[in-house]
């Protein structure tokens, strides 16, 4: 029998009508279910164990149809005519291969649905998230008694995901969220108390949740943060207080406080307190470190202590930054002002144990406090410079700098925005030198000012050029110089060359380099630059002349001082080198770090009183006296005593 056939019969014996009241009478009922599940109490999945029914009885109900209706109507037609049994015979085989094919997708649609919904993997009503690096803010819970306070709930959870979600910190979970799931499971034969809900469904990573209470007419808020997994208290932040008129304070005071906390948590190993600073705090200081600008940089690191007065990183980064500016008194007063967050914390106190070192000249201290913060935080460019700095030029390691310049990879640095990345490469080179890797230190430097035009590194790639004999090179960084620097810069650079030539044993070469600034137009010349060339070239009288007129202006220069005494003693004018000797000594004053003893040991090489030049020199060290790029071995002044036994005692001092 012909399809066309099949379907005219079916629709003769009015099976296609028996199956759409089939059909929508299904529809109605679960249309009707699907509403009233709900009210009246029943499983969510009501709906679902009625579907199943209906796609298991619709194949039955096709075979009752045969049976209670085609069959009979079959039997009074074969009494009417026997010559249609054959057609009869090929209806009854077309409508059972129906019957089997609508049974097999029955059984599928109802396998798939059973899986779906009641397999062991997919047991539950919702998805349950795996893992979840979300946070979930909860509403704050009002202990005040009361109900005026509800809205403050809702106030602090929302100000703190706008807090969390505005500063990219982390996904959020809110209340509405977990309100939405227990509506969703509500008639399922589980606890649905918000715990269950949180840790068995939406198991966030964190859990956000507190209170506020009235205390003497104002609220006072706690908030905690839990982890999700283990249910511990993770930290609970600093109770906020504030007029009850005025909640908003204390929510954001701990929306601050919340937000600084995660905008940390991955660096709590370089954290220098055990609570996290405000966010605003926080931002702020990191703006400071990317300033270039020395008086941005204190006003910045200044509003980050005013945004949080608990704040320890910036209140140590301000005395590093006076200190470094030599204006060490008040570096010392803001350091005695900082108190550890406790005792206990070993790297507060290693800090201001370094910064204490440093003020009294204790050089050794300093380096092994530098050295335990630098295992800490090797990668922080502050600290690494920090740590190259005082390797180099407070305790004479240069063959240590290297190790601590590598630990931080320069190749994707932006030179032109980083100033600590010149400072390393500063000192790199000036290491590399003292050590006689000439060439290390031209590379290093050269390939700086590839990238950045960086003032700092002229003066080491001079000395590197000359230490090293490489005069052509030289004379065309004098020619490029003259052309794009300012006539004090050029001084200052042909100054040191003919210094590097003394201590070269080339007093020639160095009178050239003395004759540029000695012959310099009158109106671009500094006095101090005009003093020391006629100084180093050792014409004495003209030199002195120069030194007076100087100590005239600023008597308490020291370097300025000695050497007038020297010209003095030089000249035979010895009553005057004594009387500038004994201004010498009278200088004496705090934080100096051995400047004045240092001046007399230069008067003594001079005046080749070996004894006192010893002397001093230690006094000069053991006050923190700094190894650097012109003093001790680098001093003209001590050419004839820098290979002694008693000389090397003084550079090994802190080693």
């Amino acid at each position: 029998m012909k399809l066309k056939s099949f379907f005219k019969q079916c629709n003769e014996k009015e099976v296609f009508k028996m199956l759409s009241i089939y059909v929508v009478s299904a529809w109605v009922i679960l249309q009707v279910l699907s509403i009233t599940w709900q009210p009246l109490g029943l499983p969510q999945k009501s709906v679902t164990y009625l579907i199943i029914i209906l796609l298991l009885c619709f194949p039955l109900y096709i075979f009752l149809l045969w049976k209670f209706r085609i069959v009979p109507l079959q039997k009074t037609e074969v009494e009417l005519d026997e010559k249609e049994e054959k057609k009869k015979a090929s209806f009854r085989k077309m409508y059972f291969s129906a019957l089997g094919i609508i049974t097999s997708l029955c059984v599928i649609t109802v396998f798939l649905i059973v899986n779906k919904n009641f397999s062991l993997e997919n047991k539950e009503i919702l998805p349950k998230i795996v893992k979840s690096d979300k946070i979930a803010v909860l509403k704050f819970g009002n202990n005040t008694g009361d109900p005026q306070y509800d809205i403050v709930s809702k106030m602090a959870s929302d100000w703190i995901i706008h807090g969390i979600t505005e500063n990219q910190v982390a996904q959020v979970i809110t209340q509405d969220l977990v309100d939405e799931y227990k509506t969703i499971l509500k008639g399922k034969k589980i606890d649905e108390d918000e715990n269950t809900i949180i840790k068995e469904y939406l198991k966030p990573s964190k859990i956000i949740s507190g209170n506020f209470y009235l205390k003497n007419g104002n609220l006072l808020f706690q908030g905690m943060l839990v982890d999700g997994k283990t249910n511990k208290t993770d930290i609970s932040f600093k109770p906020t207080e504030c007029a009850a008129e005025n909640p908003l304070q204390c929510i954001e005071d701990l929306n601050e406080s919340i937000t600084g906390y995660f905008i940390t948590a991955d660096k709590k190993k370089l954290m220098l307190q055990e609570n996290p600073p405000k966010y605003e705090a926080y931002k702020l200081l990191l703006e400071a470190k990317y300033s270039n600008d020395n008086q941005e940089y204190i006003n910045l690191l200044n509003k980050a202590i005013a945004a949080d007065s608990t704040y320890f990183e910036p209140k140590v980064l301000r005395v590093a930054h006076y200190y470094n500016q030599k204006e060490f008194k008040k570096s010392d007063s803001l350091l005695k002002l900082i108190k550890p967050d406790s005792y206990t914390n070993k790297r507060q106190l290693n800090l201001l144990n370094m910064y204490e070192a440093l003020l009294k000249g204790d050089n050794r201290v300093a380096y092994k406090a530098i050295l335990k913060e630098y295992d800490i935080a090797p990668f922080d460019l502050i600290t690494n410079r920090t740590a190259m700095v005082i390797a180099l030029q407070y305790v004479n390691r240069p063959e240590d700098v290297d190790a601590i310049y590598k630990t931080v990879s320069m190749d994707s640095m932006n030179l032109q925005n980083c100033s600590n990345c010149i400072t390393r490469i500063y000192v790199k080179a000036y290491a590399a030198i003292e050590l006689g890797n000439y060439s290390t230190a031209i590379t290093a430097i050269e390939n700086a000012q590839n990238e950045t035009e960086a003032k700092l590194l002229n003066r080491p790639l001079v000395i590197a050029y000359i230490r090293s004999g490489k005069v052509e090179a030289l004379n065309q960084y004098f020619r490029k110089l003259n052309i794009v620097a300012s006539p004090a810069e050029a001084e200052v650079l042909y100054l040191q060359a003919g210094k590097e030539y003394l201590l070269k044993g080339d007093k020639q070469k160095a009178k050239e380099y003395f004759n540029k600034i000695i012959n310099s137009e009158p109106g671009t010349l500094d006095k101090n630059n005009l003093g020391d060339a006629l100084f180093y070239k050792e014409e004495y009288e003209k030199a002195a002349r120069v030194f007076r007129e100087i100590h005239d202006v600023d008597p308490k220069a020291i370097d300025v001082l000695a050497k007038l005494a020297i010209c003095n003693a030089k000249l035979g004018n010895r009553e005057e080198a004594e009387k500038n000797i004994a201004t010498l000594e009278g200088l004496r004053a705090d934080y100096q770090f051995g400047e004045v003893d240092y001046a007399l040991a230069q008067y003594y090489a001079a005046t080749a009183n070996q004894p006192e030049l010893y002397k001093h020199l230690l006094k000069a060290v053991a006050q923190g006296h700094l190894y650097h790029w012109k003093y001790f071995k680098n001093d003209p002044q001590f050419i004839h005593y820098n290979q002694s036994k008693e000389f090397k005692e003084v550079l090994d001092f802190w080693k």
